[in-house]
């Protein structure tokens, strides 16, 4: 009977610790002003962002965003492929683009084009390693690698449609 009464003392303590941290817990959630929290995103950066935008150099971080040239022209950014085991493409990747067939040129305005590849551009760059990927001797000479780039892309956009692919600096190492 002793080693019971033990038992059951010991139970109770571990239970009445349990309620009273449980307890202290709800309090101090309670009693805490969440108001006075740092928000990192107060100039629209994320605390990625904030970090990368420290640690990296300004070229190479807005070398990854989508940007329009020009009239009918988008530069897409650079990129870095493994194309063999030991070896990278490293590219800035452009395209010409059009208004598509399906709408009339008439009231097809730039603007939406330039929206569209502006809103569009994380899937663009998405598409382009995509397809970039599937290419073991990858080459900014190859034709077949251009096509599949183009109709890949093309898949994503609807005001417009990519006419050519440029590769504006390619260096293969």
């Amino acid at each position: 009977m002793q080693i019971d009464k033990i038992k059951i003392i010991k139970k109770a303590i571990m239970l009445i610790s349990a309620i009273i941290i449980i307890l202290l817990l709800v309090l101090g959630v309670l009693s805490s002003d969440f108001t006075k929290l740092k928000k990192y995103d107060i100039a629209g950066k994320s605390p990625r962002e904030t970090i990368l935008s420290q640690l990296m150099p300004s070229s190479i971080n807005n070398g990854m965003k989508v940007s329009v040239t020009g009239e009918g022209s988008a530069n897409l950014g650079d990129f870095v492929f493994n194309i063999s085991e030991n070896k990278k493409l490293i590219a800035n990747i452009s395209i010409k683009y059009k208004p598509t067939k399906k709408k009339n040129s008439w009231f097809s305005s730039s603007n939406e084009m330039q929206r569209e590849i502006l809103e569009k551009g994380v899937i663009l760059r998405d598409a382009t390693i995509d397809t970039m990927l599937g290419y073991t001797k990858a080459s900014a000479n190859n034709d077949t690698m251009r096509r599949k780039l183009k109709e890949t892309l093309n898949k994503n956009l609807i005001n417009s449609e990519v006419e050519e692919v440029y590769f504006n600096e390619f260096i293969i190492q």
